[in-house]
């Protein structure tokens, strides 16, 4: 793993370890989704970066070319952080779109529509986490999930403030694939140095015992 722009000097071992873990909690979510919406949905992860908070506005910057909607959720307990996931306003309404068949505009996102891009978070985010809790043996309470639809730069520098909240992030691109529809999104995972050094080697732990 390339230590340049803000990269986590993680083994490589360990960078697979979180990826494996992450994606099984998005193939919980993915299984969760499709359930609830009577549709099949998978969620694929291309790529996982570790970096710190401090370059993660710039690398979204470079990523994202226009304004989104994104859903917030901070988490406590066995560790402590906050979610992030992010889709353009495209991509939202696409995914909205495929979910029920309706067409909608990139103009406009109604209250329906945003209550329905929250329980989407919400069970993506929980999943990951959960995902990573559970294997650790630790509990982890969760706050409500807030939606944010950008209007102008300055949401979209809310949304890079907060991405600063923390020492670390694992950053989790992924691609929700719904009615042969490809939906991008970005997920964030904020932590603490502190914790995402524990989370590390609980989780070497108990995979190597499994293994």
């Amino acid at each position: 793993m390339n230590p340049k722009g803000g990269m986590l000097m993680l083994p490589e071992k360990s960078i697979d370890i979180i990826r494996e873990v992450i994606n099984v909690g998005i193939g919980d979510a993915a299984a969760a989704l499709s359930e609830l919406v009577n549709t099949r949905i998978v969620v694929e992860v291309p790529d996982i970066l570790i970096m710190d908070s401090g370059d993660t506005p710039g690398y979204l910057q470079r990523e994202i070319k226009s304004l989104g909607v994104y859903i917030c959720q901070d988490f406590h307990g066995f560790f402590t952080g906050k979610t992030i996931l992010f889709y353009t306003k495209e991509n939202s309404i696409s995914l909205l779109n495929s979910l029920d068949g309706e067409v909608r505009y990139t103009s406009t996102l109604t209250e329906s529509g945003m209550a329905t891009l929250q329980e989407i978070g919400n069970i993506i985010l929980v999943s990951c986490i959960s995902t990573i809790s559970d294997m650790m043996e630790g509990k982890i309470l969760f706050e409500m999930p807030h939606v944010t639809s950008e209007v102008s730069d300055g949401y979209f520098q809310n949304l890079l403030e907060g991405l600063t909240e923390f020492d670390k992030v694992i950053v989790i691109k992924n691609y929700m694939t719904v009615k042969e529809k490809d939906i991008k999104g970005y997920m964030f995972i904020l932590l603490g140095l502190s914790d995402l050094k524990m989370i590390v080697e609980k989780l070497e732990g108990k995979l190597t015992e499994g293994g």
